[in-house]
């Protein structure tokens, strides 16, 4: 069934419910037509009939009464005469002549109310039978005065005549001339339109809340993520169709991720034994060449040296990739961080590593995971700042984290640059790239895509921020467990 359908029926249920609604507040407010409570609100009325009557006769009651047939209430007035006829010749209400007839005394045989030859109240019925119930018309003792319920008036000549104050007839929307139908009716009508609505929206909703999870899910890098089998109903509309088109979408995407990750693995291992016998063959030229020779040798050593380093950092970074928990054990970041400093240190006497860091710094998870990721970051600014100012180690912590900041002062990254610095094979077009090779040479773009892979894998998170006056600050943020990871 697809989506439009689905809508419609809704629409056209909650519609057909306000309409069931309508006709029973409308045989509600039928059922109670004559309302002897209500009748000494219209006194006035009365009031101006009873002249009418006595300034022109029955004549004039029922020119009146034309001219003051409707209410301001809503309520319609009909004038009964002594023999049960109205005087406009409308039909009264059954439930109406009913009352008439167990609310006036019948008089014996031969006699009549009001001076004349006419017995005051209506007749049995208009077939002259029994009355509208079947049977013949109660008898009543002649000593019995029933409840006057209706206002009487009473003309020279002795004819009586019953004021009754009645709803209009039941109609679908003649009714909402009825004093309080268009209250109870707009608001049981605005009600089912709110549960319907409610309804209809979670209804839709739900699976599109699916689908957006799902879609963050992958966003994140959880390759795994779908939406799922659509449950019942949904299997064959069209936000059904689209969840089996986002798994497809996602099962497509995770096998070219993959693909794209062992390949990558594959080369760098298949790099390795050439590579492993170019510095073989090295080694052996260096030992038979002359002085002249040992320059370039040593230039070609470097450069192998820094392949390995590439292709060995490629390595590591395809198993991150594929990691989906990494090694958890306890991790005294305060010891790591000043072993890191201290090879900054040897390695770079001519730069100046300040460290700030308190004792008993403790997280956990992988150590050598999270040595390589802070040692990338510091190598990254001395490879690049290490001449123009003093670099800054600092270790913090706070309830739930344990932050490590590393500040420079060389040429910073460009703001269209700096979201990306953290991406694998990203190299900046400015003077500053965003890896540092082993060696202290520019880098490939993976030092920091494994920082940020490491950072991701024990729930924590990398930024970079350029700092006022220049330099680069990158932040390593990690939790110390006493969170829940996400």
């Amino acid at each position: 069934m697809s989506l439009f359908l689905k809508i419609f029926l809704t629409f056209g249920a909650a519609m057909a419910a306000t309409l069931v609604a309508t006709v029973y507040i409308s045989f509600q407010f039928a059922q109670g037509a004559f309302d002897p409570v209500r009748i000494e609100q219209h006194d006035p009325m009365v009031n101006e009939a009873a002249v009418a009557l006595a300034e022109r006769g029955e004549r004039g009651l029922r020119d009146w009464l034309q001219d003051n047939t409707r209410q301001d209430s809503g309520l319609i007035l009909l004038i009964v005469d002594d023999r049960g006829e109205e005087l406009l010749d409308r039909a009264l209400p059954g439930e109406m002549r009913r009352l008439l007839r167990f609310s006036v005394p019948r008089p014996p045989d031969g006699m009549a109310f009001g001076g004349g030859d006419r017995g005051m109240g209506p007749p049995p019925d208009r077939d002259g039978g029994p009355d509208r119930d079947g049977g013949p018309g109660p008898e009543r003792p002649s000593n019995l005065r029933p409840a006057q319920l209706t206002p009487h008036l009473v003309a020279d000549d002795g004819d009586e005549y019953r004021l009754l104050f009645v709803r209009p007839p039941v109609a679908v929307f003649g009714m909402l001339a009825w004093p309080g139908s268009r209250a109870a009716i707009g608001a049981v009508a605005l009600l089912i339109a709110a549960l319907t609505s409610g309804l209809l929206a979670r209804y839709i909703s739900a699976p599109i809340a699916r689908l957006r999870r799902a879609s963050q899910g992958l966003a994140g890098g959880d390759l795994d993520t779908r939406v799922g089998a659509p449950e019942r109903g949904w299997a064959t509309d069209e936000v059904g169709v689209l969840s089996r088109d986002f798994d497809t979408m996602a099962e497509r995407i995770q096998a070219l991720v993959t693909d794209k990750e062992t390949l990558l693995r594959d080369i760098s291992h298949e790099l390795r034994s050439p590579l492993a016998r170019i510095r073989m063959a090295l080694g052996l030229a260096q030992r038979k060449a002359n002085d002249e020779a040992q320059p370039d040798l040593e230039r070609i050593e470097q450069e192998a040296e820094r392949l390995d380093g590439l292709i060995g950092q490629i390595m590591t970074l395809a198993r991150l990739r594929t990691q989906k928990e990494p090694v958890r054990e306890p991790v005294r970041m305060d010891v790591m961080i000043r072993g890191i400093v201290d090879d900054a240190r040897y390695e770079h006497p001519e730069a100046t590593v300040n460290l700030y860091c308190p004792d008993r710094q403790e997280v956990s998870g992988d150590t050598r995971g999270i040595a390589s990721a802070v040692e990338n970051v510091v190598r990254n600014a001395l490879a690049y700042a290490g001449d123009a100012g003093p670099i800054d180690v600092a270790v913090s912590a706070d309830a739930d984290d344990v932050v490590v900041t590393v500040r420079d002062r060389g040429p910073g990254v460009s703001p269209e640059d700096l979201p990306r610095i953290f991406e694998p094979l990203y190299r900046a077009d400015e003077s500053r790239d965003h890896g540092a090779s082993p060696a202290g040479g520019p880098g490939q773009g993976i030092g920091l895509a494994i920082t940020a892979r490491v950072m991701e894998l024990h729930g924590g998170v990398a930024t970079a921020e350029n700092r006022a006056g220049g330099g680069l600050k990158v932040i390593l943020r990690l939790p110390t467990g006493n969170r829940d990871r996400p």
